[in-house]
Formats: C-alpha cells, sequence, structure tokens
C-alpha cells in the first residue's frame, strides 16, 4: 500500500466506498476489512500534510490520526473523503460536522493531551473526536450528545476504539459529571464560557472551547486554572457549529 502512489488510493477507495454503500455489509464483512486497510494507507499522507499547513504534529497525534478509521465516523456518502483533512457534514441541514483532522490534533496540542491523562469531550457528533483521544490517552474518555440520534450513531461507530463512553445528556449542563478530569475539550462555539464549566475546571486543568457569536467571528480559546485563577489565552479564528442547548 505504501508503495501505490496517492493518487491511486484515493481511486481505490472511492471504489469501495460505492460498493459499500450498495451493499451495505455488516461491519465485519470482508468488504469493510478491505476499506479500513485501503483507508488507512490513504491517511499515511495525512500527517505530512497536516505538518506543512499547520505545523509540526506530536508523533502520538500523528498515529492516532493514522490508526483511528475516520471512514466509520463519516456518512456513508462521504467515505471517500473522509481521509482528507477537511470537516464533513454529519447532517443535512449542517448542525453536525466531523471536524476537519487538524483541528483535533491542535486542540489535542493546546491541551497537552498526553498518555494516561483523564479527558471529557463536549459535543461527541459521530464519536471521532472521542476515539482520537482515547488512542492518545489509554484512557476512558467521556463523552457528551445533546442529539439522541448523534448519540446513538456514534456509540454504534465507537465500537471496538477503546475506552470510550458516550453520554446522552446537555453538555452545557455536563459539569458535575466531569470527575476530577484535567483536560476538557468543546467541539461546537459558544457565545461565551459558561460558568459551571469554570468552576468544574480543577487546579492545573485545562479546557479549550471556540468562543464567538457566529461562525465568522470564532476564536479558539484556551482556559487554564494556575494558582486557582483562570488564565485565558487566544489561539486563532476557527470555524465551530453552534451550540444547541437551550441553556
Amino acid at each position: 500500500m505504501a508503495t501505490l502512489p496517492q493518487a491511486e488510493r484515493l481511486l481505490w477507495l472511492a471504489s469501495l466506498a460505492v460498493r459499500v454503500r450498495e451493499r451495505s455489509p455488516p461491519a465485519g464483512d470482508i468488504l469493510w476489512q478491505e476499506l479500513r486497510e485501503v483507508a488507512r494507507g490513504c491517511r499515511l499522507a495525512l500527517a505530512p500534510a497536516i505538518r506543512a499547513e499547520h505545523g509540526d504534529v506530536d508523533p502520538a497525534y500523528a498515529l492516532a490520526l493514522l490508526e483511528v478509521p475516520r471512514e466509520r465516523f463519516v456518512r456513508p456518502e462521504d467515505i471517500e473523503r473522509s481521509s482528507d483533512d477537511t470537516p464533513l457534514p454529519l447532517d443535512d441541514e449542517g448542525s453536525a460536522t466531523i471536524s476537519a483532522p487538524h483541528a483535533y490534533a491542535l486542540m489535542f496540542r493546546l491541551l497537552g493531551l498526553k498518555q494516561g491523562d483523564d479527558v471529557v469531550e463536549l459535543g461527541t457528533g459521530s464519536g471521532y473526536g472521542a476515539a482520537l483521544a482515547a488512542f492518545v490517552t489509554g484512557r476512558e474518555v467521556r463523552t457528551f450528545e445533546i442529539d439522541p440520534a448523534l448519540c446513538a450513531l456514534a456509540r454504534k461507530a465507537l465500537v471496538g476504539s477503546g475506552p470510550v463512553t458516550g453520554i446522552h445528556a446537555d453538555a452545557v449542563e455536563s459539569a458535575l459529571d466531569w470527575g476530577q478530569a484535567l483536560k476538557v475539550c468543546v467541539t461546537f462555539a459558544v457565545t461565551r464560557v459558561p460558568q459551571a464549566w469554570l468552576k468544574a475546571l480543577p487546579e492545573g486543568g485545562r479546557l479549550v472551547v471556540p468562543v464567538g457569536d457566529d461562525a465568522q467571528h470564532q476564536r479558539l480559546i484556551l482556559i487554564e486554572r494556575e494558582q486557582g485563577r483562570i488564565v485565558r489565552s487566544d489561539h486563532g479564528a476557527v470555524r465551530y457549529v453552534r451550540n444547541r442547548s437551550q441553556r
């Protein structure tokens, strides 16, 4: 696979995606096994492309991006694009997306995510981010999703992806269920950071969250608790789906 040109790998992936959509085989089918191998081959170019466009990628994150099968977490019609460094829709309305792979690498870098960390994710989507975090940390990831259909989709997609607990709940009101997690990753944009999140962040904790009134004016904010104080830093413009909570 590694000796094939990327263009040929992508054509192979596209042909397999068509067959999967036509046949709708069960997850363990040999066609899915072939698809997984070819999709992984297509992702060999992903980390180098991210490095060229966005800067250095931690080796642990690069390995997660290679080994976690993103094709399982996208819609069937988007399988051939699963190895692209681009966000993809999870519904027809655009109210939910799977973020571009580089976005997770950036969030993990800001969190300082590493082996053994206890991490919480707010906004499960299809489960891809939680699968990446579980791969990096080797620990259970608790992830909260407000949409019951997406939560059910994620639980199905996450089978076999490591220790992830998908929780159907309003992430805005989830702080009491974070336990002592020091790392919190938010995958949707809020107008302002809820006070409950700030209060729940323990000493030494880090929370990364997109903040902004609309998609054109969002900033990625890192929040840290240092010696009892909340410290914020701005890490550039981003574009995420909006918070769907009524809180």
